[in-house]
């Protein structure tokens, strides 16, 4: 097999102790002297701005729309500050103070919560789709964990899988680190991050054995003048000896925003996810030992309310949990998972109703977005941590020994290590260079970069793996936004013939249809709306009614050139 690039620089295993403040400034004095951490904190700016002009036409994405979108953020950020911790306050200041950073790149932390909330209160007042029917803000946001243990665990153990899937594509994959903080108040506690993020928390392990995960969702209910997720975290790592505990303190906190919160604990083998709105506070436990969560609610309490950017955006999240389930059901067959079996799980590359039939986009655990992947198995003092690029859950993965008491600073230089490979299918190869083609023109996509490039890039990608669907789909929607109505209904047919899974090929069939319409083909127009209807999906219903609304029309649609593509959960609008 041949070896996945890995990280540019050596994993740093960071230990700070004191009060928040002083933690906080040990961590800017490290990162000030071992660099690789600007790009970073440079990059969240960007993404802010990006995620929330992304639902645009590309035409739309500059100027008043740019300024408008700054203006928004800069209102939502400030309440969110109010509300923050004054000792986690204090921690970032004093990083941001020794890092020789600037003061204001503390409130481009709080990104998620803004997103997340915008979506809601777009939500709230009935425009998030506009007059039309894409979204006026894509939802980026994903992660999976999934969690094991006693009879579904190979060996008994609670093991804790989890990608965390962020927009930082070739930046967080990078420059991974293993935080360690013993604070003068509360229980040790450690994270994963990366050079420069110092995010407590969000993927989280403590002293007595318990892992905490945070995973998007999307409702009504948020509240800007409450407390973020940075902090909602770092208060749960810190404070929690047990699940209950870890519940009580989300039940008894304002919560900002719409969160599933994965809480494992090693000594009690079990596990719980906590999700909240800024009004409710639920928690599902596991059973059958095993749990798992992606982006959607799960208490039925929190469902009303509950916001889907896109019917793409459903099957992206309920359909990668039921990919999750499908492999708990072989697992279980073979007598139990064991730690290389949820390593392959974070990597996963094919869809729930397609599971022979790799794929770079689509609903995924093993996703371009992915920029962190985990295992924690901490009864033996375990964390399996992914040393490779975007999509982190290919691998490798270093098996990392937790050590509370080492060195203020320890730099580890993973070629030099053993590592564990995965049998990714496009982790090597002619398959390995089409993807990474295809991630490319993803980034240029999300930079902003000319049409032109980004269509050459994927083109190049779809030429070296010419039987992956979600490459000629999005060539197809990219043909549409260029004019080129021809090339679209090409790549739409082909992706129709060759793919397995029925959502996925409702959408082909539906956008085939309308390419067909727009060059006066009509006959050929009603026979893709004949299949499309055909096909039997949970997800498919508001497809096929604006396909039969689209055949209503006397006169088809025939420019596209405002088309909104979606990379990260393939969908056009």
């Amino acid at each position: 097999m041949q070896n996945r690039p890995t990280i540019v620089n050596p994993l740093l295993e960071i230990r700070l102790k004191g009060t928040q403040a002083q933690m906080g400034a040990q961590y800017g004095e490290i990162m000030a002297a071992e660099g690789g951490y600007r790009e970073l904190l440079e990059f969240y700016p960007r993404m802010a701005e990006a995620m929330l002009l992304g639902g645009l036409p590309r035409r739309m994405r500059k100027g008043p729309a740019r300024r408008i979108a700054e203006g928004l953020l800069g209102l939502a950020v400030k309440s969110l500050l109010k509300n923050r911790n004054d000792e986690y306050t204090a921690r970032m200041q004093a990083m941001l103070h020794t890092a020789n950073l600037a003061p204001d790149l503390e409130r481009h932390m709080l990104v998620m919560d803004v997103l997340q909330n915008s979506i809601g209160v777009l939500g709230q007042i009935g425009i998030l789709h506009g007059h039309t029917n894409r979204p006026l803000v894509h939802a980026l946001g994903a992660c999976t964990s999934a969690v094991v243990f006693n009879s579904m665990s190979a060996d008994g153990e609670l093991m804790h899988a989890r990608n965390f899937d962020f927009p930082g594509v070739g930046i967080w994959d990078k420059s991974p680190t293993v935080v360690y903080c013993t604070p003068d108040k509360g229980i040790p506690y450690g994270y994963i991050g990366a050079r420069g993020a110092d995010v407590p928390g969000i993927t989280a392990f403590n002293a007595e054995g318990l892992t905490v995960t945070f995973h998007t969702r999307f409702h009504k209910d948020v509240d800007f003048n409450a407390a973020g997720v940075i902090d909602l975290g770092h208060d749960i790592i810190r404070r929690s000896r047990t699940i209950k505990d870890a519940i009580d303190i989300v039940a008894n906190c304002r919560v900002a925003s719409t969160w599933g919160i994965m809480v494992t604990s090693a000594r009690e083998k079990n596990a719980a996810v906590i999700e909240t709105t800024a009004k409710k506070c639920r928690v599902t436990w596991a059973t059958a030992d095993c749990h798992a969560q992606t982006n959607h609610y799960l208490h039925e309490d929190l469902r009303e309310g509950e916001i889907a950017t896109s019917n793409a955006w459903t099957s992206y999240t309920v359909d990668r949990l039921r990919l999750v389930n499908s492999y708990y059901k072989s697992m279980r067959d073979k007598g139990g998972a064991t730690l290389f079996d949820m390593q392959q799980l974070l990597g996963a590359d094919v869809e729930a109703d397609a599971p022979e039939q790799h794929r770079a986009m689509g609903s995924l655990i093993g996703h371009v977005l992915s920029v962190k992947s985990v295992v924690f198995k901490l009864q033996s003092g375990l964390i399996s941590l992914s040393v490779g690029e975007a999509p982190t859950g290919y691998g490798p993965f270093y098996n990392h020994r937790i050590d509370w008491n080492g060195a203020a600073l320890k730099r580890i230089d993973v070629a030099k290590e053993k590592l564990t490979e995965m049998p990714a299918h496009y982790g090597s190869g002619k398959s390995a260079e089409a993807y990474a083609h295809f991630k490319k023109g993803y980034l240029l996509d999300f930079d902003g970069a000319p049409l032109s490039a980004i269509r050459q890039e994927m083109t190049d990608g779809a030429h070296l793996a010419p039987q992956d669907p979600s490459l000629h789909f999005l060539l197809g929607a990219l043909a549409l936004e260029s004019r080129d109505n021809r090339a679209g209904l090409d790549h739409f047919a082909m992706c129709a013939r060759i793919e397995k899974s029925a959502f996925r090929k409702g959408q082909a069939l539906f956008w085939a249809a309308r390419a067909a319409a727009a060059l006066g083909q009509k006959s050929d127009a009603a026979e893709y709306r004949r299949e499309l209807y055909a096909l039997e999906h949970h997800n498919l219903g508001e497809i096929k009614q604006i396909a039969a609304r689209d055949a209503a029309r006397l006169l088809p649609r025939r420019n596209f050139s405002d088309i909104v593509v979606n990379m990260a959960v393939l969908d056009a609008a």
